[in-house]
């Protein structure tokens, strides 16, 4: 047993990289940096890319709703105001908005643009969106001066030429199909602009035109209790997959649920994507210092083969030899993981509670750059790192294993 341990000291203390500073010991260090340096900025860049994605959608949900109910087959479907309630209730719903819209074309003297039009209660839109706050200029109503009036989007204000007290014209498919067909007809739906809104969540919001449902009605000719949508917000996203998961339960098969990540699809995909492009190229820095760890330890064996070959002609088995080059490397990659982590995350704590890196207020919608981590990602990125460097251990560590022992003693 004593002579086992003896044997065990020698070959950590002469097979360690610590015996003499040289082109092995350099590599070793610049592997052990640069994968310090690829872990903070896989940490850091994710942290960025996760903040982006949550101030998006939480931009985003300040206008669109966290579950919408459509019909399943066609535009419109029935919905009683007590069978709203329940289905709200068994949601959790916070605020609900029941709409109709569509497309049509807004015109204002000889300017023509399409717009997305929503019909809805003024006080549910009050309690649900962000849009009477987003009002740049005029006041959020849907009367003015006994005329049914209109919040129009600032891009479809900037199309129309449009400012609070104009009036515009109102044409649905209906309208123009027949107008294309030659049956008379009148000048189209006539309201005035109350006020404009600029809402940061997209172009689809800049071309939108909000009113009350009544002027909905009379434009779609739809029946009471007829809408196109039902918008459901919840007490947050964490909320949804519980509520989906009720709701589907009870909900008519003629109907169709839609949560927020199904409604901005190709946006969300779009973001997802590209954090793990940005995650793969970025892992790219730890896979090259790993590999420069395994050719530390290459080096380190060819130039240690009389050591190997006598510890093992003194009785060490070849999986002590193994484990030690495994361990060696699993060592170094984890002191470079260990800075990145430092680095990263004193990156991302900075720049949570400081504000470090600050966004120009004029060209965009937020004061400071958004970062979140949560302790998955920590560990995703630890995980890769650490996976690696044994990976890339693991050929060394068997290739010095593997050493003639006769051979490497009669060459020395």
């Amino acid at each position: 047993m004593f002579l086992r341990a003896a044997l065990r000291l020698l070959l950590w203390r002469w097979l360690l990289l610590r015996r003499r500073w040289g082109m092995i010991q350099l590599i070793a260090v610049l592997s052990v940096l640069g994968i310090g340096i690829g872990t903070a900025t896989l940490l850091s860049v994710l942290s960025i890319f996760k903040g982006f994605h949550r101030a998006v959608e939480s931009l985003l949900l300040r206008y669109e709703p966290h579950l919408r109910i459509v019909s399943s087959r066609g535009q419109w479907f029935s919905m009683a105001p007590d069978t709203i309630k329940y289905y709200a209730r068994i949601a959790g719903a916070q605020a609900i908005l029941p709409t109709i819209s569509g497309r049509l074309i807004a015109q204002r003297g000889g300017s023509f643009a399409p717009a997305f039009f929503v019909a809805a209660p003024e006080s549910a839109i009050r309690q649900a969106t962000a849009i009477p706050q987003s009002v740049v200029v005029g006041d959020f109503e849907f009367q003015r001066n006994g005329m049914p009036a209109v919040v129009v989007g600032s891009g479809l204000a900037e199309r129309l030429h449009v400012l609070p007290g104009d009036t515009v014209w109102l044409w649905t498919p209906t309208m123009l199909e027949q107008w294309a067909l030659g049956i008379p007809m009148g000048t189209g739906f006539v309201c005035v602009v109350a006020a404009i809104f600029q809402a940061p969540a997209g172009e689809h919001h800049s071309f939108a035109l909000y009113t009350d449902t009544a002027v909905g009605r009379r434009l779609f000719g739809t029946s009471p209790q007829t809408w196109s949508a039902v918008d459901f917000w919840l007490s947050g996203i964490d909320a949804v997959p519980e509520a989906l998961n009720k709701l589907q339960r009870h909900i008519s098969p003629l109907l169709q649920l839609l949560p927020w990540y199904e409604l901005h699809r190709q946006l969300y995909e779009v973001l997802r994507l590209e954090r793990l492009a940005t995650f793969a190229v970025l892992s790219l820095i730890v896979l090259v210092s790993v590999f420069n760890i395994a050719a530390s330890l290459r080096m380190s064996i060819a130039q240690k083969r009389r050591e190997i070959a006598l510890v093992q002609a003194l009785g060490i088995a070849t999986a002590e030899v193994r484990r030690l080059y495994l361990a060696q490397g699993l060592v170094l990659g984890t002191v470079g993981t260990a800075i990145g982590l430092i680095i990263g995350l004193g990156f991302y704590w900075g720049q949570q509670y400081w504000g470090w890196i600050r966004l120009d207020p004029a060209q965009y919608i937020l004061s400071t750059l958004p970062v979140f981590l949560e302790p998955w990602d920590v560990a995703v990125v630890v995980g890769v790192a650490l996976g690696l460097v044994l990976l890339a251990a693991i050929y060394p560590a068997r290739w010095a294993a593997r050493l003639p022992v006769a051979e490497a003693l009669r060459e020395e």
